[in-house]
């Protein structure tokens, strides 16, 4: 029989294996490998200068901040700064910032950033060195150019071993190379590198000032004070918000003494979105915002924003006076689904419409010919849609990839004007320029435009990190001898962020890079009949990219065909009311611009349907009540007609803001005609109306009376009357007439008799009344 294990060892053995279970894991995975958990992350404070020139100190410094965010002490933490070649490609400006880091060679040794770092502590650390050297470690960069960097993080984990844990990657552009520093034992110190400006790039910027519809769903025209979904829009408009930031850095930037030639003015065009301008000029007027948390439903309360509207759009309306403007597509609809809705109204609202809201709230004439797609790829879809909207010049992102599928190299992105239709010319944009300039400020975005392969992530990396990708991105075209053509755009996304540093750096970016030659401006005049005249024959709508994600679905494709078609039959029936002014497309107009925000590429591409969806059940259920809005009143008895020819008396409800033209339908039973009234107008209020009709039976019937507009849309509920009709008809008339024909013989007879003396011959058969009273 075997000896029973004792009880104190067992739970010796026990507590041993438990403790083994719970030791963490030994070597933690290196930074970046999928499913990793982060123990350091570090993020780059400042780099000095952000821009080097020819007179830029020789030393380039950079801090930042290295934070435990692990779940475990982290001992023996040194960094290191490590340098990459001149970026050659588009491509490059993305694929140095994530991925593979083989390409980067280290500028000096690890230096010390902590001995240890507990949970959640923050160490900083600071890099300089100089930007040659033949003597000390140094960036090594001898011409212009831009130069990926990398700071590299390693640690020793708890329970593991010696790991590279993190790193943060940024661009440094060097428009020049000032000279070496001096070194007390050499006398040999290299001379200043200019740059190449011999072939400078011709660069337009389109300044975006665009938000989120803001304007809550379902609220027709004439309606006052207007309804925000929030106040959101207020902040911004404030001094150093989102879209204040944006009207004054380029007011500054293209002033007289910052801009004594107009050079960076002609350059920049502000790229205005006409819903923005819709949605303040309200504003100005007074709103209210609405209480739900999402927007939508009747209650409200006072906004707060109504004189910050008023100033900020005095001072666009100054600073479009002096430097151009184009309008973009309303509130940044998606042109493809549009395409796929098929209704034309909505098309010309959307493109053709939108200079025409600029010019009036303005009092400017904006550029046309240019159609501006900043949040999106022009897919074919939407090159239909242009292509029956006139000439215009889509000016859009490139197609470019990590590397040339043919080929296997870096891609640079082909910015040549192509035509793609008999109407529609494109004059491409740098998607990796664009996305640069996108991750930029509070809020960075990853475009809908941009290939996979270019991706970066966008949380990783520090607002300043970001700022100089953008920064680099912008000029490396200009830098770049061997890219061509020798021309390029740029444009941020429409709802854009920067903070105040970030749009004063973009914008002395680009007057640097026009004083030093490395550029000279292209006014947006000279883009539009340039690319039309350089495009080539036409290129088959194929070769675009299908738009795949932020693509809206099909049933808000088909919410919004639904709707915009009995929109359209509604505001056909009605006409202008003459006391206010209002007309009926004035009065339906913000319902079809709801669909068009319904439809805006400025929402969150994860978010766009169900954003959509809640902004058109809102739409729809107001349409619907227009719709039941126009009614017949009720009379809630029965009508007793006196005579076949009496007329049915009805009234008409109007409870809309503008008269509409109506008609009646009325389903008469057999024996009963109408007349049939025609169109009739009806104002807001009540109408009466008298309908003749002629009857030919006696009985109670039932009719139906429906509304409808003149094209045949049911308005209301249909109404079923009880009405009784006393008329005979023409049996009634003929018993009549012989009756009293027979009526008027007798009474002739009877007089015909007695003027002779005669006894009628009806009253022989009586007794003669003197005999009777004779016998009494």
């Amino acid at each position: 029989m075997p000896r029973r294990v004792g009880g104190l060892p067992r739970i010796l053995v026990i507590l041993g294996v438990l403790a083994l279970l719970a030791m963490p894991t030994t070597a933690p995975a290196a930074a970046g490998e999928p499913g990793s958990a982060p123990f350091l992350q570090v993020r780059v404070d400042s780099v000095t200068p952000d821009l080097i020139t020819t007179t830029s100190e020789p030393t380039v410094t950079v801090t930042g901040t290295v934070t435990n965010v692990g779940d475990r002490p982290v001992r023996d933490v040194v960094a290191r700064l490590e340098h990459a070649a001149a970026v050659t490609s588009s491509a490059g400006l993305r694929t140095n910032l994530d991925g593979a880091n083989e390409q980067f060679q280290p500028v000096g040794e690890f230096t010390t950033v902590a001995a240890e770092m507990q949970r959640g502590q923050a160490v900083g650390f600071t890099f300089s060195y100089p930007i040659r050297s033949r003597t000390a470690p140094s960036l090594g960069i001898d011409r212009p150019g831009v130069y990926p960097l990398l700071v590299n993080i390693n640690g020793t984990p708890d329970y593991g071993d010696a790991a590279r844990l993190d790193d943060a990657r940024f661009l440094l552009p060097v428009l020049g190379v000032p000279p070496e520093a001096a070194d007390p034992a050499s006398d040999n110190v290299a001379d200043v590198v200019p740059p190449d400006t011999t072939k400078p790039v011709a660069v337009t910027m389109l300044w975006p000032l665009a938000d989120k519809p803001r304007l809550a769903p379902g609220v027709p025209g004439g309606t006052t004070p207007v309804r925000l979904m929030n106040d959101d829009l207020a902040v911004s408009l404030a001094a150093g918000g989102r879209l204040d930031t944006l009207l004054s850095a380029v007011d500054f930037a293209t002033s007289p003494p910052v801009d004594p030639g107009g050079e960076t003015t002609r350059a920049l065009c502000l790229a205005v979105d006409p819903d923005l301008l819709v949605t303040v000029n309200a504003m100005t007027a007074g709103y209210v915002v609405a209480d739900a948390p999402d927007g939508l439903g009747a209650a409200a309360h006072p906004g707060t924003g109504q004189a910050t509207a008023v100033a900020w759009l005095d001072k666009l309306r100054g600073l479009a006076k002096r430097m151009c403007v184009v309008p973009t597509p309303y509130a940044q609809a998606d042109l493809g689904a549009l395409q796929r809705i098929g209704d034309a109204g909505l098309n010309s609202a959307a493109t053709g419409a939108a200079g025409d809201i600029i010019d009036q709230i303005l009092g400017v004439t904006s550029v046309r010919g240019a159609t501006i797609l900043g949040d999106g790829p022009l897919t074919p879809p939407a090159v239909d849609l242009l292509n029956g909207q006139g000439s215009t010049v889509a000016i859009a992102a490139a197609d470019c990839a990590a590397q040339d599928s043919a080929t296997g190299e870096p891609m640079i992105a082909d910015v040549t004007p192509r035509r793609l239709s008999p109407q529609v010319v494109m004059a491409p944009f740098d998607p990796a320029v664009g996305a640069a300039l996108a991750a930029v400020g509070t809020d960075p975005d990853l475009p809908t435009y941009l290939d996979s392969s270019l991706n970066v992530p966008l949380n990783h990396d520090s607002t300043i990190a970001r700022r100089q990708d953008a920064v680099a991105s912008m000029l490396w075209r200009a830098l770049e001898p061997g890219a061509e053509p020798r021309n390029q755009i740029l444009l941020p996304p429409l709802k854009w962020s920067p903070q105040p540093s970030d749009a004063q750096s973009m914008l002395t970016a680009l007057a640097t890079t026009i004083r030093s030659g490395l550029a000279v401006p292209r006014p947006l005049d000279a883009v539009i009949s340039q690319s039309t005249e350089l495009a080539a024959a036409a290129s088959p709508g194929a070769e675009l990219p299908a738009d795949a994600r932020g693509q809206f679905d099909d049933d808000v494709v088909s919410t919004i065909a639904g709707q915009v078609g009995r929109l359209w039959g509604l505001t056909a029936a009605l006409t202008t009311d003459p006391r206010t002014g209002l007309t009926g497309p004035q009065y339906t107009a913000p319902l079809r611009e709801d669909m068009l925000r319904a439809l805006s590429q400025t929402e969150p591409a994860a978010e766009r349907n169900d954003l959509a969806r809640r902004r058109l059940g809102a739409v729809g259920a107001t349409i619907n009540d227009l719709f039941g809005a126009v009614t017949i009143v009720n009379p809630g008895g029965s009508y007793t007609l006196a005579t076949e020819h009496s007329p049915l008396p009805l009234a008409v409800r109007n409870d809309l803001a503008v008269p509409i033209r109506v008609r009646l339908q009325v389903d008469a039973p057999p024996g009963m005609t109408v007349t049939d009234l025609g169109e009739q107008e009806v104002p807001p209020g009540y109408l009466p109306l008298r309908v003749p009709i002629e009857v030919h039976f006696t009985q109670r019937v039932a009719v139906d009376v429906t509304l409808r507009t003149p094209d045949g849309l049911q308005l209301g509920e249909p109404v079923r009357l009880s009405v009784h009709s006393n008329a005979y008809g023409k049996v009634l008339f003929a018993i009549t007439l012989i009756g009293g024909t027979v009526l008027a013989l007798l009474v002739g007879r009877r007089l015909y008799h007695r003027f002779r003396g005669q006894p009628d011959p009806a009253d022989l058969d009586r007794p003669r009344r003197a005999s009777a009273e004779g016998r009494r």
